[in-house]
């Protein structure tokens, strides 16, 4: 039967079949639903009924309270009030419904050069992500960790060109970054898998882009083994990176909120991933 999903991560409202039962609409909320309210032409707005604490983005009809987590509307008839299709439109929809996220963890990413990060690698890696939430200037940036850099290394982090190569292994995202000076071929190549079921509750969503065919802007920082920036630079993905980039943080928001062993299988994704793509610039 036809509903409407309410995607607050996409920030849009869609068409789509569901079996026509409970499990069908379950599926859609990923969770137990719980009814919110009714519309005048008999469309039931239903949510996941313990949503809260699970998913970070929100959405709200009009001045309505803010509800976190996936809608779905179903349309109902007759005295028992019976589920069927939804009467109501996607363009009406989407008139109503604002969408909203918690500001936490806020961070300008602004670091000073020579200046201690704050930023400690776990277990001597050389790069990480930060993905999600209110980090400047769109819930993206990378650290990057180089021993004793070179002069030329730092001057080929500031000016080289940014390319990225994206993998997907199971519930894993794996980006690949590739810093390459093309005057001489010089490149620094870095890698930052994630999961945003890691990041800190409340920040797991990323930022909206302006619209569909601009990139995602990403802030950059180099430092060394003393968490001391050396560099840092900002610079635009395509969109079709930015896309898969969105896309897997949707269906891992979903995998963590749903699966209590999320981690233990992201880290199994990541030892697959990494016995087949030995070197990062495999990744390319």
């Amino acid at each position: 039967m036809r509903v409407l999903v309410v995607d607050p991560y996409r920030r849009d409202v869609f068409e789509r079949d569901i079996p026509k039962t409970l499990k069908g609409i379950q599926d859609v909320v990923h969770g137990c639903i719980q009814d919110v309210t009714r519309f005048r032409n008999g469309d039931i707005l239903y949510v996941n009924e313990d949503a809260l604490g699970r998913f970070d983005a929100y959405f709200a009809l009009g001045k309505g309270e803010a509800l976190p987590g996936f809608g779905v509307i179903v349309g109902s008839s007759g005295p028992e009030g019976d589920e069927g299709p939804a009467r109501s439109s996607v363009e009406e929809l989407r008139a109503r419904i604002r969408y909203s996220a918690p500001i936490i963890g806020v961070a300008d990413c602004e670091f000073e050069v020579g200046e201690p990060t704050g930023l400690v690698m776990s277990s001597g890696a050389p790069s990480a992500i930060m993905i999600g939430g209110h980090v400047a200037p769109q819930s993206l940036m990378v650290v990057s960790q180089l021993t004793k850099p070179t002069l030329e290394e730092i001057e080929v982090f500031k000016t080289g060109r940014v390319q990225v190569a994206i993998a997907r292994e199971e519930n894993a995202m794996i980006l690949t970054w590739r810093i390459l000076r093309q005057a001489d071929g010089k490149c620094l190549l870095f890698e930052t898998p994630f999961h945003i079921g890691l990041q800190e509750a409340g920040t797991r969503y990323l930022l909206p882009r302006e619209t569909a065919e601009h990139g995602r802007t990403v802030r950059m920082m180099l430092q060394d083994e003393f968490a001391n920036c050396r560099a840092s630079r900002t610079f635009v993905i395509p969109p079709e990176a930015s896309y898969a980039i969105e896309e897997a943080v949707v269906d891992q928001v979903i995998d963590a909120a749903t699966d209590p062993a999320f981690h233990a299988s992201y880290q199994a994704a990541l030892g697959r991933y990494f016995a087949d793509t030995p070197t990062p610039s495999s990744g390319f």
